[in-house]
């Protein structure tokens, strides 16, 4: 980027006669302030060893700058603003912000700084995309878009509506993840990747965290920012990988198990404890306090709802109908059967009642939605045992609900840790259940883990503690 012009750290309030070469290493979608009705939108530019400053535009120069500041490229800035961070408008650390208003001159350059700019990037690989599941932490990603679902509605715990689509990532191991993005992002990068889905875009993601939506996901922030098909090598690399391999892409995306599942290779990422003193007592999950292993007894109940296709909230339609949704506004959603269980878990502290719904509860019950609903006459009266594997693992969130100190308990994986080692061992465990035995018509043929469309969206905005139980053999 050349050295005959200063570098960020040597602009500061008071100096003049100052010219900064940069680059646009992020641009995030304009908002309003919280405190006034003030419109503004950050940038991050890197100078040429990579110091980063944030810039500011206000009001009206939002749209009188959309095309001069592009990013991705780089510019030679003088006599913008330079003052400290007023922390309303602050969307990264640091002391020092630039506005850029019409007195500041701009001038673009000529110059390809995508190597330095995506030598600050630190990928994470899909594999290890558990490590980070409800931490916040910050991760950035890179992949191929081969799908992206129906635009719907969630309402928060607030009672404000706000949009959301997901995106389908593929990675070079052929590996999959869901990318929820939220509000702007959804009229910007989601406008721009359905006109353009058949390019097989490459998109790589910077400020998202991942969730245990879907039973796996990763989710936009408020200050999250895209490249999508950037002038990069690394963008071309995949390309060209992509175009080796079109007929598998095609064809993935043809089948879409995608929607279904996220794939298991991903559960051998989850973290599986070994020790006793790694496993959380129930009464301890329950904000209480001290040992053991777990029981589990299923309670009687239908295993299944009737479900909206787009947003899994609950439907009074009949299976196969197209309706509209009253809760995300999909005008053309579809009545499908979703599987779940509730159940009982129990160690010598004390138990707790919780919910597996989607993935997990095929998985538990060894069968999937579309059989569970075709049994509908499950008698009350006689008691039955399910089998399931040995040292089952149950992971289990619990959520504090809106106006009580109570929590409600949903498990989000259930894991095998001898399937994960590889250990084809298929002991398995007696499950207590009340009612007549069911009778499986066949075993789901592909059953993931890993994968739990949750039928609350908005239940990753509450607070939860995410613990682990070991199920284990009961008695008889």
């Amino acid at each position: 980027m050349g050295d005959k012009f200063q570098l960020i750290h040597d602009v500061s309030p008071g100096t003049t006669g100052w010219t900064v070469k940069v680059v646009v290493a992020e641009k995030f979608s304009p908002r309003v302030a919280q405190r006034s009705p003030t419109k503004y939108q950050n940038l991050t530019l890197m100078d040429s060893e990579g110091s980063t400053v944030q810039a500011t535009l206000y009001g009206q120069n939002i749209t009188a700058f959309q095309d001069e500041l592009l990013l991705g490229k780089t510019y030679l800035i003088s006599n913008a603003l330079v003052k400290e961070t007023n922390a309303e408008y602050k969307a990264k650390s640091g002391e020092i912000q630039w506005t850029i208003s019409g007195r500041t001159r701009i001038r673009r350059v000529e110059e390809n700084n995508s190597n330095l700019l995506i030598s600050t990037y630190s990928f994470t690989d899909f594999e290890d995309l558990p490590k980070y599941m409800d931490s916040n932490v910050d991760i950035s990603v890179i992949g191929m878009i081969i799908d992206i679902k129906p635009r719907r509605i969630i309402q928060t715990r607030f009672g404000k509506e706000c949009q959301v689509q997901d995106l389908v990532l593929v990675n070079k191991r052929f590996d999959t993840v869901l990318l929820t993005m939220w509000e702007t992002f959804v009229d910007n990068e989601c406008k721009y990747i359905c006109q353009n889905l058949r390019k097989k875009l490459i998109l790589i993601g910077k400020h998202l965290k991942v969730t245990s939506f879907n039973g796996l996901s990763i989710s936009t922030k408020a200050d999250s920012s895209f490249f999508i098909d950037g002038e990069f090598e690394l963008v071309e690399e995949f390309k060209s990988w992509g175009h080796t391999n079109s007929e598998i892409i095609d064809n993935m995306i043809s089948e879409k198990h995608y929607l279904t599942s996220t794939p298991s290779k991903l559960s051998s990422k989850l973290s599986v404890p070994t020790a006793e003193k790694d496993f959380t007592e129930i009464k301890n999950i329950q904000g209480l306090k001290n040992c053991g292993k777990a029981s589990v007894k299923v309670l009687n109940q239908t295993y299944w709802y009737m479900s909206c296709n787009n947003c899994n909230k609950i439907s009074s339609e009949n299976y196969g109908d197209i309706y509209p949704c009253v809760f995300c506004k999909c005008t053309d959603a579809k009545a499908i059967p979703r599987a779940k269980v509730y159940m009982q878990l129990t160690d010598p502290t004390g138990y707790i009642n919780a919910t597996a719904i989607g993935n997990p509860a095929e998985y538990f019950l060894q069968s999937n939605a579309e059989i569970l609903m075709n049994q509908t006459l499950i008698p009350t009266a006689a008691s039955m045992r399910l089998s399931m594997d040995e040292d089952e693992i149950f992971y289990v969130k619990a959520i504090t609900q809106e106006l009580s100190t109570d929590c409600k308990f949903e498990i989000l994986f259930i894991v095998n840790p001898s399937q994960i080692a590889g250990d084809k061992n298929t002991g398995k465990a007696p499950v207590e259940h009340i009612g007549e035995p069911i009778k499986f018509l066949e075993p789901t043929t592909k059953r993931s883990l890993f994968h739990s469309d949750t039928d609350d969206a908005q239940s990753s905005k509450k607070k939860c503690d995410k613990s682990t139980i070991e199920i284990t053999k009961k008695n008889q």
